[in-house]
């Protein structure tokens, strides 16, 4: 049996690079900031480096805090509303912000990001079909 999806955007990444990367922009009230994160379907939350949310004028602190566990360890971020954009894709997502200084990769996850899309990917191309599933 085959099947078919219809997307509405088509996003090319390096698919040389270790990961999926692709660039996101981070918006609160005027300020933005834009940065290249790796899309993880095994994340369950969108988490960025600190600083990110320091240029857009969060008080890191302030956020909901939150444990994570990874295979390689532990550590803490702290979670906020924000507007997520990649491509022409937007949504108000809540993300954290990691506590330490550093933080590394930076990643599109599960809730905030995936849960919001309908997603294909063509790796040996370097293509990520998208659409928002109010759009799908």
């Amino acid at each position: 049996m085959a099947y078919s999806l219809t997307f509405d955007r088509l996003i090319g990444y390096d698919n040389g690079r270790s990961g999926i990367e692709v660039d996101v922009e981070l918006r609160l009230s005027d300020a933005q900031v834009g940065f290249k994160a790796k899309i993880d379907t095994g994340a369950s939350f969108c988490i960025f480096s600190r600083e990110y949310g320091e240029r857009l004028g969060i008080k890191i602190e302030d956020g909901f805090l939150k444990s994570f566990l990874t295979p390689t360890g532990s550590f803490q971020a702290y979670g906020h509303w924000v507007t997520l954009v990649v491509d022409i894709l937007e949504f108000d997502s809540q993300v954290f912000f990691s506590r330490e200084e550093g933080f590394f990769p930076n990643v599109l996850g599960r809730q905030g990001w995936l849960d919001r899309i309908q997603l294909a990917i063509v790796d040996h191309k370097g293509s990520l079909f998208v659409s928002g599933v109010d759009d799908a």
